[in-house]
C-alpha cells in the first residue's frame, strides 16, 4: 500500500451515504466506548501491528473486551481471523481507522532522518490521543516501561483492513462522524484516506462497485460533529488531487480549469482547484459559517482560497446562487421547500464578506 496517496476520479455515491448515520448508533458511537477501544489498543501498543496475524489477534481481544462493539451474535472466542473480522461493523472500523491514522503518522515520519521533525510529530500524535481519551499523561507509564516503544506498522494495518470485504465502506466513511473525530494535519489526513482506500478497494473486488476513495457526499452532508467535519474539509482543500480527487460536474470542472493549463497550475498556489469549484463543498462551508463558534475558522479557510484562487471562488459563488434559486423555484413539497430555503439562506454574512473581497478584484468602478 502506497501511503503517499493516490486518489483517482470518483463517482457519486449518494444512495450509500444517505443510508446515513443511523447505523452508527451502535455502542461505538458513544464517547466512553470509543475511549475504551483506544485504551485497549494503547495498552497493546505498536507491537500489536508487528504482523497481520498479531493484529488480527489484537482485534479479537478487543471484540472480547468490548463485546457490544460489533455484532451481538459474534463468537469472539472463534480463533478464525475471518470469522473474527466478520463481526466488525462500520462504526467500529471508522474509529479504528481514525485511531491508527492518528498514532500511525509518526511511523512514516522517522524515515526522513529529521529528528526534530520526528519528535514534533510524535508529540502531536501523543497530544491528540491524550485529548481523545481525556488523559494527557496516557503514555508516561508506557514510555517508562518500554511497552509503547516502536512504531505502528501502517502496512500491516492496511493489510488487515483489506480483509474487511463484508463492510459497506461508504457507511464506514459516514461513521467517521463521531464526537472525537478531528483531522490534526495534512499527514494525518493522508494516512486516514490511505487506510480507508485499502479497505474499500479490497471490498470493490468482491462486491458491487464501491468508491475506493472517501465519497464526497460523505464529506459534505450534515454532520453532528461540525468541528470535525470542518477540519476534514480544511485539509482536503489543502492537499493535491493525488491525495483526494474532488468529484465535480462539467461546469465545476470548467471553473477549476481556469487556473490550469495543460495539466499545470498557472499563477496560483491552489493545491486542489476542484475542491474550491465544488458547489457541495462551498455550500457546506457556508452552512458551517453560520455557527458562531466556527465562523472565524471558516473565514480563515476562505482567506486561503481567496489568496490562491479568487476567480474559482467567484465563479463558484455565482453558480451556487443560481443553482439555489433554481432549486427554490422547482421545489415541491414541504421538505423540499424547507431545504431550498435553508440552502438559500446559508452563510449570508460569509457571502457578504467574500463578495466585498472579490468584487474589487474583478470589477473596477
Amino acid at each position: 500500500m502506497n501511503f503517499a496517496g493516490s486518489g483517482g476520479p470518483a463517482s457519486n455515491d449518494s444512495a450509500a451515504v444517505n443510508g446515513s448515520s443511523s447505523s452508527s448508533s451502535s455502542s461505538t458511537s458513544s464517547p466512553s466506548s470509543g475511549a475504551a477501544l483506544v485504551h485497549i489498543l494503547l495498552d497493546l501498543g505498536p507491537a500489536c501491528t508487528s504482523n497481520a496475524a498479531t493484529l488480527r489477534e489484537a482485534l479479537r481481544l478487543v471484540t472480547q473486551k468490548l463485546p457490544n462493539t460489533n455484532s451481538s451474535n459474534s463468537n469472539s472466542n472463534n480463533p478464525s481471523h475471518t470469522n473474527n473480522l466478520q463481526s466488525w461493523k462500520e462504526p467500529a472500523v471508522a474509529r479504528l481507522i481514525h485511531f491508527f491514522s492518528a498514532v500511525g503518522t509518526k511511523s512514516t515520519a522517522s524515515n526522513n532522518g529529521n529528528v526534530a521533525s520526528n519528535d514534533k510529530e510524535n508529540a502531536l500524535s501523543s497530544a491528540f490521543v491524550g485529548a481523545w481519551i481525556n488523559d494527557p499523561d496516557w503514555n508516561k507509564d508506557l514510555s517508562s516501561s518500554g511497552s509503547n516503544s516502536g512504531e505502528w506498522n501502517l502496512e500491516v494495518i492496511s493489510q488487515v483492513l483489506s480483509d474487511l470485504t463484508h463492510l459497506h465502506w461508504p457507511l464506514v466513511g459516514r461513521s467517521l462522524d463521531f464526537p472525537e473525530f478531528k483531522i490534526r494535519d495534512g499527514r494525518h489526513l493522508e494516512v486516514l484516506l490511505a487506510l480507508y482506500r485499502a479497505g474499500a478497494s479490497a471490498a470493490q473486488k468482491q462486491q458491487q462497485p464501491q468508491q475506493q476513495q472517501l465519497p464526497l457526499d460523505v464529506v459534505t452532508v450534515e454532520w453532528s460533529n461540525r468541528l470535525g467535519q470542518l477540519s476534514l474539509l480544511e485539509h482536503l482543500l489543502g492537499r493535491p488531487p493525488s491525495v483526494y480527487s474532488f468529484t465535480v460536474d462539467t461546469e465545476e470542472a470548467l471553473d477549476a480549469a481556469t487556473v490550469v493549463v495543460d495539466g499545470t497550475l498557472v499563477a496560483t498556489n491552489c493545491p486542489n482547484p476542484r475542491g474550491w469549484a465544488s458547489s457541495k463543498v462551498l455550500q457546506r462551508l457556508l452552512h458551517l459559517s453560520d455557527d458562531k463558534a466556527l465562523h472565524p475558522m471558516v473565514r480563515e479557510i476562505f482567506v486561503v482560497g481567496l489568496l490562491s484562487c479568487p476567480e474559482i471562488i467567484l465563479c463558484a459563488l455565482v453558480r451556487l446562487q443560481l443553482s439555489v434559486a433554481r432549486s427554490a423555484d422547482q421545489a415541491s413539497g414541504g421538505d423540499a421547500r424547507a431545504l431550498a430555503a435553508a440552502n438559500a439562506g446559508a452563510g449570508m454574512p460569509m457571502k457578504g464578506e467574500l463578495m466585498r473581497e472579490l468584487i474589487p478584484l474583478f470589477f473596477k468602478p
